[in-house]
Protein backbone atom coordinates (compact mmCIF):
# COMPACT_ATOMS: atom_id res chain seq x y z
CA UNK A 1 0.00 0.00 0.00
CA UNK A 2 1.20 3.50 -0.88
CA UNK A 3 3.43 5.16 1.73
CA UNK A 4 1.20 8.48 1.78
CA UNK A 5 -2.07 6.31 1.82
CA UNK A 6 -2.54 8.73 5.20
CA UNK A 7 -2.50 11.56 3.82
CA UNK A 8 -5.67 11.10 2.26
CA UNK A 9 -8.18 10.19 5.20
CA UNK A 10 -5.52 12.96 7.20
CA UNK A 11 -6.67 15.78 5.06
CA UNK A 12 -9.76 14.35 4.77
CA UNK A 13 -10.55 14.05 8.18
CA UNK A 14 -9.10 18.13 8.79
CA UNK A 15 -11.22 19.44 6.38
CA UNK A 16 -14.43 17.52 8.15
CA UNK A 17 -13.92 18.21 11.69
CA UNK A 18 -13.75 21.99 10.38
CA UNK A 19 -16.69 21.89 9.16
CA UNK A 20 -18.23 20.08 12.26
CA UNK A 21 -17.06 22.38 14.80
CA UNK A 22 -18.80 25.19 12.61
CA UNK A 23 -21.89 23.08 12.75
CA UNK A 24 -21.75 22.43 16.33
CA UNK A 25 -21.31 26.25 16.37
CA UNK A 26 -24.54 26.77 14.29
CA UNK A 27 -26.33 24.15 16.49
CA UNK A 28 -26.10 26.13 19.69
CA UNK A 29 -27.44 28.94 17.82
CA UNK A 30 -30.18 27.31 16.55
CA UNK A 31 -30.66 25.06 19.46
CA UNK A 32 -31.11 22.00 17.11
CA UNK A 33 -28.54 19.24 17.23
CA UNK A 34 -30.09 17.49 14.86
CA UNK A 35 -28.75 19.41 11.99
CA UNK A 36 -25.75 16.75 12.05
CA UNK A 37 -28.82 14.20 10.32
CA UNK A 38 -28.68 16.29 7.22
CA UNK A 39 -24.85 16.85 7.29
CA UNK A 40 -24.17 13.05 7.04
CA UNK A 41 -24.18 12.91 3.66
CA UNK A 42 -22.52 15.88 2.39
CA UNK A 43 -20.19 14.68 5.07
CA UNK A 44 -19.12 12.21 2.55
CA UNK A 45 -18.67 14.63 -0.04
CA UNK A 46 -16.35 16.36 1.39
CA UNK A 47 -14.25 13.32 2.06
CA UNK A 48 -14.15 12.50 -1.92
CA UNK A 49 -13.89 16.19 -2.92
CA UNK A 50 -10.44 16.46 -0.86
CA UNK A 51 -8.96 13.10 -2.02
CA UNK A 52 -9.89 13.75 -5.57
CA UNK A 53 -7.84 17.35 -5.13
CA UNK A 54 -5.42 15.63 -3.95
CA UNK A 55 -4.67 13.22 -6.74
CA UNK A 56 -1.62 14.41 -8.66
CA UNK A 57 -4.15 13.66 -12.01
CA UNK A 58 -7.78 13.52 -12.32
CA UNK A 59 -7.82 10.07 -14.22
CA UNK A 60 -11.52 8.60 -15.72
CA UNK A 61 -11.27 5.80 -12.40
CA UNK A 62 -10.95 8.32 -9.95
CA UNK A 63 -13.34 10.68 -11.16
CA UNK A 64 -15.76 7.78 -11.47
CA UNK A 65 -14.69 7.11 -7.65
CA UNK A 66 -15.67 10.65 -6.55
CA UNK A 67 -18.72 10.72 -8.34
CA UNK A 68 -20.46 8.34 -7.17
CA UNK A 69 -20.61 9.00 -3.20
CA UNK A 70 -20.72 12.75 -4.27
CA UNK A 71 -23.99 11.75 -6.19
CA UNK A 72 -25.45 10.09 -3.72
CA UNK A 73 -24.52 12.59 -0.76
CA UNK A 74 -25.71 15.40 -2.09
CA UNK A 75 -29.07 13.71 -3.33
CA UNK A 76 -29.61 12.98 0.26
CA UNK A 77 -28.58 16.46 1.67
CA UNK A 78 -30.55 18.31 -0.32
CA UNK A 79 -33.67 15.52 0.48
CA UNK A 80 -33.25 15.75 4.23
CA UNK A 81 -32.87 19.50 3.92
CA UNK A 82 -36.20 19.65 2.84
CA UNK A 83 -37.87 17.66 5.09
CA UNK A 84 -36.35 18.59 8.54
CA UNK A 85 -35.30 21.91 8.34
CA UNK A 86 -37.77 24.44 9.60
CA UNK A 87 -39.20 21.57 12.23
CA UNK A 88 -37.42 21.55 15.17
CA UNK A 89 -34.65 19.20 16.97
CA UNK A 90 -35.74 15.68 16.23
CA UNK A 91 -37.50 14.46 19.02
CA UNK A 92 -34.73 11.63 19.32
CA UNK A 93 -32.66 14.68 20.65
CA UNK A 94 -34.69 16.26 23.00
CA UNK A 95 -35.18 12.86 24.82
CA UNK A 96 -31.66 12.64 25.05
CA UNK A 97 -30.81 15.99 26.17
CA UNK A 98 -33.75 15.27 28.73
CA UNK A 99 -32.09 12.15 30.01
CA UNK A 100 -28.89 14.67 30.37
CA UNK A 101 -30.66 17.24 31.95
CA UNK A 102 -32.05 14.53 34.78
CA UNK A 103 -28.24 13.45 35.25
CA UNK A 104 -27.97 16.70 36.57
CA UNK A 105 -26.23 18.22 33.07
CA UNK A 106 -26.79 22.09 32.05
CA UNK A 107 -27.82 23.21 28.84
CA UNK A 108 -24.44 23.96 27.85
CA UNK A 109 -22.79 21.06 29.11
CA UNK A 110 -24.88 19.11 27.18
CA UNK A 111 -24.38 21.06 24.28
CA UNK A 112 -20.68 19.91 24.66
CA UNK A 113 -20.96 16.96 24.90
CA UNK A 114 -23.67 16.21 21.81
CA UNK A 115 -20.08 18.28 20.43
CA UNK A 116 -17.72 14.93 21.34
CA UNK A 117 -20.46 11.97 20.98
CA UNK A 118 -22.42 13.56 18.33
CA UNK A 119 -20.85 15.73 15.91
CA UNK A 120 -17.85 13.88 15.93
CA UNK A 121 -18.50 10.78 16.23
CA UNK A 122 -20.76 10.65 13.49
CA UNK A 123 -17.36 12.25 11.73
CA UNK A 124 -15.59 9.17 12.87
CA UNK A 125 -18.53 7.08 11.28
CA UNK A 126 -17.92 9.04 7.98
CA UNK A 127 -14.38 8.35 7.66
CA UNK A 128 -14.54 4.63 8.45
CA UNK A 129 -17.37 3.87 5.81
CA UNK A 130 -15.56 6.49 3.33
CA UNK A 131 -12.60 4.08 3.09
CA UNK A 132 -13.19 2.62 -0.41
CA UNK A 133 -12.84 6.48 -1.30
CA UNK A 134 -9.93 7.01 0.40
CA UNK A 135 -8.20 4.00 -0.26
CA UNK A 136 -8.81 3.23 -3.48
CA UNK A 137 -8.37 7.30 -4.43
CA UNK A 138 -4.77 6.54 -2.89
CA UNK A 139 -4.02 3.22 -4.57
CA UNK A 140 -5.31 4.41 -8.09
CA UNK A 141 -1.77 4.88 -8.90
CA UNK A 142 0.64 2.10 -7.69
CA UNK A 143 4.22 1.02 -8.84
CA UNK A 144 4.10 -1.54 -11.90
CA UNK A 145 7.08 -2.99 -14.06
CA UNK A 146 10.14 -1.45 -13.36
CA UNK A 147 8.69 1.12 -10.53
CA UNK A 148 7.04 3.00 -12.92
CA UNK A 149 3.94 4.75 -11.91
CA UNK A 150 0.88 2.81 -13.04
CA UNK A 151 -3.00 4.31 -13.44
CA UNK A 152 -5.86 2.36 -12.53
CA UNK A 153 -8.33 1.91 -15.44
CA UNK A 154 -11.96 1.49 -15.33
CA UNK A 155 -12.00 -2.01 -15.52
CA UNK A 156 -14.67 -4.71 -15.25
CA UNK A 157 -14.69 -4.60 -11.01
CA UNK A 158 -15.47 -0.46 -11.70
CA UNK A 159 -18.57 -1.18 -14.14
CA UNK A 160 -19.99 -4.10 -11.71
CA UNK A 161 -19.49 -2.11 -9.19
CA UNK A 162 -21.28 1.31 -10.54
CA UNK A 163 -24.17 -0.82 -11.79
CA UNK A 164 -24.59 -1.81 -8.22
CA UNK A 165 -24.69 1.36 -6.91
CA UNK A 166 -27.12 2.40 -9.58
CA UNK A 167 -28.98 0.02 -8.52
CA UNK A 168 -28.94 1.14 -4.80
CA UNK A 169 -29.46 4.77 -6.17
CA UNK A 170 -32.99 3.86 -7.33
CA UNK A 171 -34.14 1.74 -4.32
CA UNK A 172 -33.10 4.89 -2.22
CA UNK A 173 -34.14 7.70 -4.18
CA UNK A 174 -37.28 5.70 -5.54
CA UNK A 175 -38.39 4.78 -1.75
CA UNK A 176 -37.75 8.19 -0.34
CA UNK A 177 -39.97 10.06 -3.09
CA UNK A 178 -43.06 7.19 -2.05
CA UNK A 179 -42.70 7.94 1.32
CA UNK A 180 -42.96 11.29 0.80
CA UNK A 181 -46.03 11.27 -1.11
CA UNK A 182 -47.37 8.47 1.29
CA UNK A 183 -47.04 11.12 3.99
CA UNK A 184 -48.51 13.81 2.14
CA UNK A 185 -51.35 12.12 1.69
CA UNK A 186 -52.02 11.25 4.91
CA UNK A 187 -51.21 14.43 6.55
CA UNK A 188 -54.19 15.46 8.10
CA UNK A 189 -54.59 11.80 10.03
CA UNK A 190 -55.56 12.77 13.38
CA UNK A 191 -56.83 9.35 14.36
CA UNK A 192 -55.23 6.93 17.23
CA UNK A 193 -51.30 6.19 16.74
CA UNK A 194 -52.22 2.57 16.55
CA UNK A 195 -54.25 2.79 13.60
CA UNK A 196 -52.05 5.06 11.43
CA UNK A 197 -52.08 3.59 8.19
CA UNK A 198 -49.08 2.25 6.59
CA UNK A 199 -47.27 2.47 3.35
CA UNK A 200 -47.48 -1.01 1.85
CA UNK A 201 -46.97 -0.42 -1.84
CA UNK A 202 -44.70 0.32 -4.68
CA UNK A 203 -40.80 -0.91 -3.49
CA UNK A 204 -42.30 -1.07 0.34
CA UNK A 205 -44.39 -4.02 -0.72
CA UNK A 206 -40.93 -5.92 -1.15
CA UNK A 207 -38.98 -4.60 1.78
CA UNK A 208 -39.82 -2.42 4.95
CA UNK A 209 -36.90 -0.17 4.00
CA UNK A 210 -36.37 0.09 0.64
CA UNK A 211 -34.25 3.27 1.05
CA UNK A 212 -32.22 1.52 3.74
CA UNK A 213 -31.58 -1.39 1.31
CA UNK A 214 -30.51 1.17 -1.47
CA UNK A 215 -27.96 2.92 0.97
CA UNK A 216 -26.60 -0.01 1.55
CA UNK A 217 -26.16 -1.46 -1.78
CA UNK A 218 -24.80 1.64 -3.11
CA UNK A 219 -21.51 1.07 -0.76
CA UNK A 220 -21.19 -2.06 -1.95
CA UNK A 221 -21.10 -0.90 -5.28
CA UNK A 222 -18.76 2.12 -3.98
CA UNK A 223 -16.30 -0.84 -2.48
CA UNK A 224 -16.31 -2.83 -5.96
CA UNK A 225 -15.04 0.24 -7.41
CA UNK A 226 -12.65 0.61 -4.97
CA UNK A 227 -11.34 -3.15 -5.94
CA UNK A 228 -10.15 -1.94 -9.50
CA UNK A 229 -7.68 -0.80 -7.80
CA UNK A 230 -4.77 -2.32 -5.69
CA UNK A 231 -5.24 -3.39 -2.07
CA UNK A 232 -9.17 -1.65 -2.50
CA UNK A 233 -10.67 -5.05 -1.12
CA UNK A 234 -8.68 -3.67 2.15
CA UNK A 235 -11.93 -0.81 2.53
CA UNK A 236 -14.21 -4.19 2.92
CA UNK A 237 -14.71 -2.84 6.60
CA UNK A 238 -16.52 0.54 4.99
CA UNK A 239 -19.74 -0.76 3.59
CA UNK A 240 -19.86 -3.61 6.30
CA UNK A 241 -20.42 -0.84 8.76
CA UNK A 242 -22.69 1.15 6.80
CA UNK A 243 -24.74 -2.40 6.79
CA UNK A 244 -24.41 -2.55 10.51
CA UNK A 245 -25.38 0.68 11.26
CA UNK A 246 -28.56 0.73 9.02
CA UNK A 247 -29.63 -2.90 9.79
CA UNK A 248 -28.83 -2.26 13.76
CA UNK A 249 -28.21 1.16 14.90
CA UNK A 250 -29.87 4.19 13.68
CA UNK A 251 -31.76 2.48 10.58
CA UNK A 252 -34.17 -0.21 10.57
CA UNK A 253 -33.58 -1.34 14.47
CA UNK A 254 -34.39 2.39 15.77
CA UNK A 255 -37.05 3.07 13.46
CA UNK A 256 -38.82 0.13 13.97
CA UNK A 257 -39.13 0.26 18.07
CA UNK A 258 -41.83 2.58 17.70
CA UNK A 259 -43.39 1.00 14.90
CA UNK A 260 -44.06 -2.38 15.61
CA UNK A 261 -46.57 -0.70 18.59
CA UNK A 262 -48.85 -0.68 15.67
CA UNK A 263 -51.00 -3.69 15.22
CA UNK A 264 -51.29 -2.56 10.92
CA UNK A 265 -47.10 -2.36 11.18
CA UNK A 266 -47.17 -5.48 12.79
CA UNK A 267 -49.19 -7.76 10.01
CA UNK A 268 -46.95 -5.39 7.68
CA UNK A 269 -43.64 -7.03 9.23
CA UNK A 270 -45.13 -10.55 8.66
CA UNK A 271 -46.14 -10.21 5.52
CA UNK A 272 -42.72 -8.08 4.30
CA UNK A 273 -38.90 -8.74 4.60
CA UNK A 274 -36.94 -6.69 7.20
CA UNK A 275 -34.24 -5.15 4.80
CA UNK A 276 -33.05 -7.21 1.85
CA UNK A 277 -36.56 -7.20 -1.09
CA UNK A 278 -38.71 -10.15 -1.79
CA UNK A 279 -41.95 -10.93 -2.74
CA UNK A 280 -44.55 -10.46 0.09
CA UNK A 281 -45.23 -13.50 2.30
CA UNK A 282 -49.02 -14.11 2.03
CA UNK A 283 -51.74 -12.76 4.37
Amino acid sequence: MSSDIWLYPGNSALVLLACLVFLWLVSLKVKDASIIDIFWGFGFVIVALVCFYMTPSKTAYQKLLMALPVIWGLRLTLYLARRNLGHGQDPRYTAMQKRAEKQGLSETAWRKRAFLTIFLGQGLLIMLVSAPIWIGTAQSYFAGHNSVAVATTIGPLAIIGTFVWFIGFLFEAIGDRQLKRFLKKNKDYDGPYEDKPVLSSGLWKYTRHPNYFGNAVMWWGIFLVACQAPMGWVSIFGPILMTYLLVKVSGKALLERKLKKRPAYQDYVERTSGFIPRRPRKA
